[in-house]
């Protein structure tokens, strides 16, 4: 009877539930075709467009990540080699208490398929397969400083596209490194700090000198006053 109650509770833990279909997007909001074995994400500071690559499969799975977090997604779309848009279904499910979501094709399917995801300036990704990993980071931002935010592990090369986004390039980063992360900020920011903090310097400086010489002169007035008495 034990063994029973076991099996249905893992049956249970395994399977969980299918929710309702998600409704596809407009392949014109993503840049396609994306590049051979490699999953590019497109950061804006409030959501990331992915792109990932597939060859030859009639199922694809997305990874929860390392804390097994309800996924969100949404507007996917699929596109061959050719440019052509390719139907698919999708749907997530609960497996061991961890949600997925799968692309499934009626046929062997290879090409990309794209999906929108919520997220911030903190970009942190799962690294599970081969291949390489590209994160395009939005006009006009950048990573590098150890005050503002770096990315880890440091990119193999950094390059810039042709609307001069700093692109973040990983070549085959699995299964060394588990996860990609990126602090991003606006390219600025680091200038400005470096205005604010000589700003700060020279305002404790100032106030530096005009307690030096106050001091100074209040020693001065008290050496006369001990010389007069003494006097």
């Amino acid at each position: 009877m034990r063994s029973y109650f076991i099996i249905i509770l893992l049956l249970t833990l395994s399977v969980g539930c299918i929710s309702p279909q998600i409704q596809p997007g407009n392949p014109a909001e993503y840049e396609l075709p994306g590049i051979h074995n490699t999953t590019i994400y497109y950061l804006n500071g409030s959501s990331v467009k992915v792109v990932e690559d597939v060859i030859n499969t009639t199922s694809f799975r997305i990874d929860p990540g390392e804390n097994g977090e309800e996924i969100n997604l949404r507007d996917p779309i699929a596109q061959d080699y050719s440019g052509n848009n390719v139907t698919f279904n999708i749907s997530r499910e609960v497996f061991f208490g961890r949600s997925y979501v799968h692309f499934d094709f009626d046929a062997p399917f290879s090409g990309f398929i794209a999906y929108t995801q919520s997220d911030g300036q903190d970009f942190v990704r799962p690294v599970t397969k081969n291949g390489s990993i590209r994160v395009v980071l939005p006009v006009n931002f950048t990573t590098g400083s150890m005050l503002l935010g770096i990315a880890q592990p440091e990119p193999d090369n950094v390059t810039y596209d042709a609307y001069g986004r700093e692109v973040l390039i990983w070549d085959n980063p699995y299964p060394e490194h588990g996860r990609i992360s990126v602090n991003y900020y606006y390219r600025s920011s680091a200038g400005m700090l470096l205005y604010f903090g000589a700003f700060l310097l020279m305002a404790a400086l100032l106030i530096w000198g005009y307690y030096y010489f106050s001091i100074k002169g209040l020693k001065k007035k008290r050496e006369r006053l001990e010389k007069g008495i003494k006097k």
